[in-house]
């Protein structure tokens, strides 16, 4: 943990966050809730924790204040952010940020990164994986794996070793999208007891959990419908992601000349910036590493983020 910064802004990034170790789910890669409860603890003593009002304010002023400022934000709209986050930041009388894909809440799918995700979790051993990956790749005309020329940059990751980075990579975008498709229901079958309506019932808040959290005083944005890669898409599908997202949120009500926009996987190219600007969205935050400052505070459309597991061991 480097030393705090005065005059700027801390914005953390979270997913799990739920009682791990001794669940029916013990491999998943999350936060511990009892972590997330410390760090709570930890980020009351060192910060200011805002809100979207106050957070508004510093963007219309465009001048961070002296004291250390921290914001709580919550990807992909999981039930763990209703079941256990809300509480805690109830008791403790923070708002925190949660962006859910809409899909999710609509329709009761399950997202790609998800099944993988759950994948991993129950199959430790990741040859087996990436074997299997290649047993499909041949069945249907493509090359394998190791035959494939696939830039070792894109699968640096800060939290994953190389082999679980290659898995989810491929079946996130590097494997075209029919393949991955047929490939994730293979593994799902092969590995996984429990059926994607289970896990969809399971896993993703609903839109009466929104509309309560909403109700105390949390701030909903967009993360579009499905948790797709905006920057690999064609400007038109962008713009169907983000009003459909929109249209969600105005059916419940929602105050949508409030909204802020989480870019999926932190994807974004020069079109999603014209067309997030053309929607109204208020500020959008991606998966950039790094604070808000001064000096960055006016580029409000791409604010950075750091890692919950930053601040795993404070």
């Amino acid at each position: 943990m480097e030393k705090l910064v005065n005059n700027s802004v801390y914005m953390i990034m979270y997913h799990y966050v739920r009682p791990i170790k001794n669940s029916k789910y013990p491999n998943l890669k999350g936060l511990e809730i009892n972590d997330f409860k410390k760090q709570i603890k930890w980020f009351k003593k060192n910060f200011d924790i805002i809100g979207y009002d106050d957070f508004i304010e510093i963007i219309k002023k465009k001048k961070i204040s002296k004291r250390k400022k921290l914001i709580l934000t919550f990807d992909d709209g999981y039930k763990d952010h209703y079941d256990y986050v809300l509480p805690e930041l109830k008791k403790n009388k923070i708002s925190g940020f949660f962006y859910p894909p809409t899909k999710i809440v609509e329709n009761k799918i399950v997202l790609d990164v998800n099944k993988i995700h759950f994948i991993l979790e129950k199959v430790e051993n990741r040859k087996m994986i990436i074997n299997d990956i290649n047993f499909f790749l041949k069945k249907y005309g493509y090359k394998d794996i190791f035959n494939m020329k696939i830039d070792i940059k894109l699968l640096k990751s800060r939290y994953d070793d190389l082999e679980t980075s290659l898995i989810k990579k491929l079946l996130q975008f590097i494997l075209p999208k029919a393949i991955r498709e047929k490939i994730l229901d293979h593994l799902i079958r092969k590995y996984l007891d429990f059926s994607i309506k289970e896990l969809s019932n399971e896993l993703y808040i609903n839109s009466q959990n929104l509309l309560e959290m909403q109700k105390e005083g949390m701030h909903i944005g967009s993360h579009g419908e499905y948790h797709v890669r905006w920057g690999n898409l064609p400007m038109s599908y962008q713009l169907k992601e983000m009003n459909n997202s929109i249209r969600f949120f105005q059916k419940l009500n929602f105050d949508i000349n409030k909204l802020s926009v989480c870019y999926p996987y932190g994807s974004l190219n020069h079109n999603t910036l014209s067309i997030v600007k053309k929607c109204g969205f208020k500020f959008g935050i991606t998966t950039d590493v790094g604070i808000i400052s001064n000096k960055n505070l006016k580029n409000k459309f791409q604010f950075p983020r750091l890692n919950a597991n930053d601040f795993k061991n404070i």
